[in-house]
């Protein structure tokens, strides 16, 4: 027999953010402690709003299953007498076990013989165990932060104020720091103020119930009831919603779903459109209205937890709070421009950066050389201009010149953003305006690159130089801890690198960085670099390119092997290209055979223990004459397409080459002979088959076949 669970947590309001991981957990955690208890159950459904934490179980056995268990006790030898009656010991293990001694039994293992207790484990009545696994629910859910209230011990994301917990139609015993568990859930706090009673654990009729008082309790269908106000009132002005992050989060600020549309003076549109929008979206929560084509007009939408009865005055509140935000922005909008961005450069010497690395003024000088060293590495081979150069020497000299803007100090998002529009008002040329914005990018995993070559060699330097930073003062990444987002900035290097085909050694621009932080004597600078920071460093993007492309789809051990090719990684773009060429041919045909000339001639030719060149005049067999005629044959031809990037075509080639040939070497030929000279040669011979490959594609060895 089964019945269903339904369980409650009423808090005072949790922070929107908070609710969906919450929530999360209680399923996780109530399968867990099901699992352990031994209760099987059908299905775990949870919802919730910023007042409420539901969890809906469907299929719980009403007791728990019965089992019996083997424990192991002492020996046979000591548990029991040459007669076999139960010593000391043996008696004294079963009391332990809480059973007879004829419940005792010898069972033969890999140590020899031993006692065993048989005992079974009767199931105790599911409503008796409930009040256990749901408080270790209560006090397993994780928040960011948490609190407690008078003298409690419990930490929760806001003090719990009522619970609800009902299994069939009888109330779960749990008391969590003198709250009581009932059947009474409440309804909406302005709207109905009731207390409700819920007879049964339904979870149709307790959303029922919650709804006839102005509460939806359903998160989805509560997220869809703002979703289609909104749009209604957004329709008529050909507009829609374009941020689902705002509107998740305002589905978990409300219980009762409602909108109104609201509007403002057009005057304020002369303000930057993304000041706008800011102070609407991050501030007041309310949905802004633009066109199809990002017009933005003196409309907004607002979201509320009560019904329309009060529309005309929620209307007129919610307008009087957006104007002062406005015309705070207009305020700010108007005094900052008064100062050229270049004059504030100077001033950034008295805002700190990070502890012994000086001030933004420092950080500005160190990403305009690193902007410089790489703008000049990609004129090298052709990706930027002089000219370029110079558009990113002085995008670099203003990128972080809006920080002492009063509309950033207000709206710190629009870092960067207000930087391209005070640049265009000082008349800076456009790429250099627009690159300003860029090199914050991207701003989150989802976010674009820099579409421009002068913003995103400026958002590299700005980027590397965050990641230098911390290292070199330890503010290392560890778990779930990156303060800093050290792995966003490694993502969006990634990113930048692969979209625009930069080709960049990682280890010279991490030693050009680390060497412009004001940390290291010219004496130790060598040593901390070469052989700490910059491999450290390197070990870190390395994790990074592993997890990202496992990601992307790719299998672990293609990514492994392109990781560890002999170039390693160090151009990120080429290692990128390369995963791309083998993951292709891993679904040829001829894969397999690829696979076993790399694989094999690695394995043997790792022994070699010389530095020297094949000496043709100690070959023996005719199967090195052949091996070797063959390698000096494709050798220029296959390193010709290696360094034209036809990874492919390389790889097909280098297989018809010396599958054959390869095998009929181990088929014919003893490499391990005794003449050491000998001996070596082969190994060398072998070694430089597989290195021509192996060392500039990929490290096959790294491969597993399916058996």
């Amino acid at each position: 027999m089964t019945d269903d669970l339904l369980f409650e947590i009423g808090t005072e309001e949790i922070p929107a953010g908070y609710i969906i991981p919450a929530l999360n957990q209680m399923g996780a955690l109530f399968t867990e402690r099901a699992k352990k208890y031994r209760l099987e159950i059908r299905s775990v459904y949870c919802t919730g709003t910023p007042r409420r934490l539901a969890l809906f179980v469907e299929g719980l056995p009403q007791k728990q299953e019965s089992v019996t268990e083997e424990v192991l006790g002492p020996s046979a030898a000591i548990a029991f007498d040459k007669a076999g009656n139960p010593t000391k010991a043996g008696i004294g293990f079963a009391k332990s076990q809480g059973i007879d001694t004829h419940n005792l039994h010898i069972k033969k293992i890999s140590k020899g013989e031993y006692c065993f207790a048989t005992k079974k484990i009767e199931g105790q009545e599911t409503l008796y165990l409930l009040p256990d696994i749901l408080g270790e629910i209560i006090n397993g859910i994780s928040f960011p932060k948490s609190m407690k209230w008078k003298g409690n011990h419990l930490f929760f994301a806001r003090p719990i104020r009522s619970l609800l917990a009902i299994f069939g139609d009888k109330v779960v015993p749990v008391e969590i720091d003198g709250i009581k568990a009932n059947k009474y859930t409440f309804g909406h706090p302005f709207l109905s103020g009731k207390k409700i009673e819920v007879p049964k654990a339904d979870g149709n009729l307790y959303r029922q119930l919650l709804k006839q008082e102005k509460v939806v309790v359903d998160v989805t269908e509560r997220r869809e009831a703002v979703q289609t106000k909104i749009t209604q009132l957004m329709s008529p002005y050909d507009a829609s919603i374009d941020n689902d992050d705002l509107l998740d989060e305002v589905t978990n600020l409300i219980e009762y779903p409602n909108a109104i549309e609201c509007s403002f003076d057009e005057e304020f549109l002369d303000i930057p459109a993304d000041v706008i929008e800011t102070a609407m979206e991050e501030h007041q929560r309310y949905f802004p209205v633009k066109k199809r084509d990002g017009k933005l007009l003196a409309k907004f939408i607002a979201v509320l937890n009560r019904s329309e009865s009060s529309a005309h005055t929620t209307i007129r509140g919610n307008e009087r709070v957006l104007k002062a935000r406005l015309s705070d922005a207009r305020f700010f909008w108007k005094e900052d421009k008064k100062i050229q961005l270049e004059k504030r450069v100077e001033d950034l010497k008295n805002l700190s950066f990070l502890e012994k690395l000086g001030s933004y003024y420092d950080r500005t000088n160190r990403i305009m050389e690193l902007s410089s060293c790489i703008a000049h590495t990609l004129i090298n081979v052709n990706v930027l201009t002089i000219e370029d150069a110079a558009l990113v020497k002085r995008a670099a000299f203003l990128c972080k010149a809006d920080l002492l803007t009063q509309m950033v100090s207000e709206f710190p998002s629009l870092q960067g953003i207000m930087g391209k529009e005070y640049a265009g008002w000082d008349g800076e040329e456009p790429a250099v305006a627009l690159a300003i914005a860029e090199h914050y990018m991207p701003r989150y995993a989802t976010d674009n690159i820099p579409a421009s070559k002068i913003g995103a060699v400026v958002g590299l330097s700005d980027k590397f130089d965050t990641i230098s930073s911390c290292f070199a003062l330890g503010l290392i990444p560890t778990g779930s801890q990156d303060p800093y987002s050290l792995r966003r900035h490694a993502y969006g290097i990634i990113r930048i690198l692969e979209e625009h085909g930069f080709t960049l050694e990682l280890k010279d621009v991490l030693h050009r960085s680390l060497s412009l932080l004001p940390l290291f004597t010219k004496a130790d600078s060598d040593y901390i670099l070469h052989e700490k920071l910059v491999p450290d460093i390197k070990g870190f993007f390395k994790d990074r390119l592993f997890q990202i492309n496992i990601e992307r789809g790719y299998r672990y051990d293609l990514v492994n092997a392109a990781l560890n090719a002999g170039i390693e990684f160090d151009d990120i773009y080429n290692f990128l290209q390369r995963l791309k060429a083998i993951a292709n041919i891993s679904r040829e045909k001829w894969w397999p055979e690829l696979v076993t000339v790399v694989e094999r001639t690695f394995n043997i030719g790792k022994k070699a223990n010389t530095t020297g060149s094949v000496n043709e005049n100690l070959f023996r067999d005719a199967e090195e004459y052949t091996l070797w005629d063959m390698y000096k044959k494709a050798e220029a031809d296959i390193r010709k397409r290696i360094d034209e990037k036809k990874y492919e075509e390389a790889s097909e080639t280098y297989c018809n080459i010396f599958a054959k040939p390869v095998h009929a070497f181990f088929d014919k030929v003893f490499v391990n002979v005794e003449d050491e000279r000998v001996r070596n040669n082969r190994l060398l011979l072998l070694r430089e088959i597989n290195e021509l490959y192996s060392k500039k594609i990929a490290d096959l060895s790294q491969i597993i076949m399916p058996s």
